[in-house]
């Protein structure tokens, strides 16, 4: 998979939820918690990046540190919510890649937007960017969000050996996740539900 057969994948219709269901933690919502909230979704956006990586191409993830309300020690994408002199949510992506790992904007080539994805326990709205960059960039971390950045070829990603369900704890109520496992790392939720479908799109699953 190169850069430009990506690209012009971003032409035809998105695969959307079809795809991301399949990485959607089980049950949706946890009964008196979720999907109760006052007011809209807020607002966000994240940077999948395509870095190149050993003659292949591999995605940058963060593990966040502990410090966040819900998704502390989370494996996540490079991003958080919208601020009101973003504009829009491409800038927001842009804007928090470089806060959260070092990567400047003009950097950054957008090459597409996936599908966006509702985060029903923090109410936000995620809207997921795919860009790339021409080499590994020399990572600066937010210390206050970030506690690393792991990189993970893409061909493990796509890789169905990879595949897996966990059970995990969602505000005291057993949910089973699936997602990616990929040595001592794993993803799930919202973000393997962005990968998911990527992994459709490189598949040719639209």
């Amino acid at each position: 998979m190169t850069i430009e057969t990506l690209h012009q994948k971003f032409i035809h219709k998105l695969p959307g939820e079809t795809a991301q269901e399949r990485m959607s933690p089980q049950p949706k919502y946890v009964e008196g918690q979720e999907g109760i909230h006052q007011g809209h979704p807020i607002n966000s956006a994240v940077m999948m990046l395509l870095v190149p990586y050993q003659g292949d191409l591999a995605i940058p993830f963060i593990k966040r540190t502990n410090a966040g309300k819900y998704h502390g020690g989370q494996m996540a994408l490079p991003g958080g919510k919208s601020e009101p002199g973003d504009g829009n949510s491409l800038n927001t992506a842009l804007r928090e890649c470089e806060e959260e790992i070092g990567v400047p904007p003009k950097e950054v080539t957008v090459i597409g937007k996936l599908s966006d994805v509702y985060i029903p326990l923090s109410n936000f709205n995620i809207t997921p960017f795919v860009g790339t960059i021409p080499e590994m960039p020399n990572f600066v971390l937010s210390k206050n969000e970030v506690e690393k950045v792991i990189i993970i070829p893409l061909k493990d990603l796509l890789d169905d050996k990879n595949k897996t369900s966990q059970v995990l704890y969602r505000q005291e109520q057993k949910i089973i996740a699936p997602g990616y496992k990929i040595g001592e790392n794993f993803i799930w939720g919202a973000t393997a539900m962005m990968i998911a479908e990527l992994e459709a799109m490189v598949k040719n699953e639209q």
